[in-house]
């Protein structure tokens, strides 16, 4: 049995004005982000009143030119991407409430592709997002955090 989802105008303008809100860092990604889940156990969802964050690796060092994108948590379809700035610091700007996927990936594959449950509300405090980027490896994977 095929589901054909159609999408109404105001649907197709707010995904592209997510796409033009984005904020890019200095580099680019080569394409887009493709949704990827390696997670083992999916981790709760972190609330966030943006989503704005900081790739790291396993000894604190920032990393730059991390493509990171968007995806509904239904059905992972694609919303926007950013590429981490030099000191791996990311921005979505306006995106709606509701539930996400972050997915972030690097250019080279030697790091696990992180994948991060997120719930976007428009009120609270601000946090910031941290992702921990690790090498790729049986039992663990990259993950996201908040302080």
């Amino acid at each position: 049995m095929c589901i054909y989802r159609i999408f109404s105008i105001p649907a197709i303008v707010l995904v592209a004005s997510l796409m033009i809100s984005a904020q890019e860092g200095t580099g680019s990604c080569s394409e887009k982000v493709q949704y990827v889940n390696r997670n083992q156990v999916d981790t709760r969802s972190i609330t966030l009143n943006g989503v704005s964050g900081r790739a790291i690796d396993t000894d604190g060092v920032a990393i730059p030119n991390i493509c990171i994108g968007i995806f509904t948590e239904k059905g992972h379809q694609f919303i926007a991407q950013v590429t981490t700035d030099d000191e791996g610091n990311f921005t979505f700007k306006e995106l709606p409430s509701g539930n996400y996927r972050l997915v972030g990936r690097v250019e080279y594959d030697f790091l696990c592709p992180v994948n991060v449950r997120i719930k976007q509300k428009k009120s609270g405090k601000k946090k910031i997002l941290t992702l921990h980027m690790q090498p790729a490896g049986i039992d663990d994977c990259s993950y996201g955090d908040v302080k």
